[in-house]
């Protein structure tokens, strides 16, 4: 015998629940994601034991009677409102009344439980495109063609399979009943092949939910991302703790500064050259300039009226042949 929260046993309640289609009736008889969430509530509370009474907290003898006297079939009106669905049970092994609702919030259901009695309320949403496939609907049971307008039920529960997105979402809706409903209401059911779940062992499955409902209802999650580096604290090059404070630019107004030309090169720095050289560095740090002035005319090695006929370094030559 399958469990009576699998999702065979589920579909199979939920054909047998469709109300009667009525002859000559070319209306559905599953129209709305809504209904259909709505009808997989109410097959999985009669599935462990539920039985239906009503469809309101005040349902009087009368909707009791009907309700008992059709089942397993729903009455033809217990759909008639398009945003919300409410059913009220019994249980064997509880002496209160079970009232649940079902209702459309935006693109999610939150189905909602309460004992009377008893002020705590169990909940759990579900966003519908996570489990409903929109393109199964509507479903209208099929009729026999022999002219005698009977109905012919032997394919709905393949028919309201398709309706949600596969096997394992069923059973995970299923899940989601028995932990933030089922349990919370009758705590320590008991049901043949029926056993509580521990809701720690739901983080797993609540992960691959996720993943699917990021990958648009696929079971295969996406494919990681590679996590982007974060920012530098501060901007490139680092400043050194030496460097002074940059200086604020002298605003120019209406009158700026008057400025210069550097036209005797004072502020430019000295140029490149053979050490003892002008132009070139000098050791010690001493600057060149004005070395040229010490030359007689001609003898300098930079005069600019005629060639040097001094050695490289200064100097005339000695006899000998050796320098200065």
């Amino acid at each position: 015998m399958a469990p009576p929260l699998s999702p065979d046993t589920i579909l199979s309640n939920m054909a047998a629940a469709l109300p009667t289609h009525a002859k000559d009736d070319t209306t559905s008889d599953l129209s709305s994601s809504l209904d259909a969430v709505a009808l997989f509530v109410h097959a999985a509370m009669i599935s462990v034991g539920f039985r239906l009474l009503g469809f309101s907290e005040d349902s009087k003898p009368e909707e009791q009677a009907e309700c008992q006297s059709l089942a397993p079939r729903l009455p033809g009106t217990w759909n008639r409102s398009l945003s919300s669905h409410c059913f009220v049970y019994a249980h064997e092994q509880s002496s209160m009344r079970f009232v649940i609702r079902v209702d459309r919030m935006g693109s999610k259901i939150e189905i909602r439980g309460l004992g009377v009695g008893d002020e705590r309320i169990a909940r759990v949403e579900v966003t519908t495109r996570d489990f409903v496939s929109a393109a199964a609907l509507p479903i209208r049971i099929t009729i026999s063609d022999d002219g005698k307008g009977e109905e012919d039920r032997s394919d709905l529960p393949e028919k309201l399979k398709k309706v949600f997105i596969s096997d394992e979402r069923i059973a995970d809706l299923a899940s989601l009943l028995k932990i933030n409903i089922i349990q919370r209401l009758v705590p320590g059911l008991q049901k043949e092949g029926y056993q509580e779940e521990n809701p720690d062992d739901r983080a797993p499955r609540q992960d691959a939910d996720d993943a699917g409902r990021r990958a648009g209802g696929s079971r295969n999650p996406p494919p990681m991302m590679p996590e982007p580096m974060p920012q530098p604290a501060q901007p490139y090059p680092y400043p050194h703790d030496l460097d002074p404070p940059a200086r604020r630019p002298i605003p120019a107004g209406d009158f700026p500064p008057p400025d210069f030309e550097d036209e005797y090169e004072i502020n430019r720095h000295p140029r490149g050259g053979l050490p003892g050289l002008v132009g070139g560095p000098n050791p010690g740090g001493r600057s060149d300039y004005g070395r040229s002035d010490l030359y007689p005319a001609g003898l300098g090695p930079d005069d600019p009226i005629r060639g040097s006929f001094a050695p490289p370094f200064g100097g005339l030559p000695r006899p000998g042949g050796r320098g200065p």
